[in-house]
């Protein structure tokens, strides 16, 4: 694995994230509490630890920029 390699996300992260950039309550719930979010949607462990990586403001811009173009 180089350098410059990311780890593929799981159908879950990709699932929940993408649920999150669509569903405003989702997305206060995950960054409020990613524990239980990443719970309900039966994420492993290390993509758990992901969660709190996850930067609210540019997670706001990607919402923004879906919504509005």
């Amino acid at each position: 694995m180089t350098a410059d390699a990311r780890p593929v996300p799981s159908a879950q992260l990709t699932e929940l994230l993408a649920s999150a950039l669509l569903d405003e309550e989702l997305c206060d719930r995950l960054f409020a509490d990613p524990e239980r979010v990443a719970r309900e949607f039966d994420l492993p462990r290390e993509e758990v630890q992901a969660l709190y990586l996850i930067d609210r403001g540019k997670f706001g811009q990607a919402v923004a920029r879906l919504r509005w173009g």
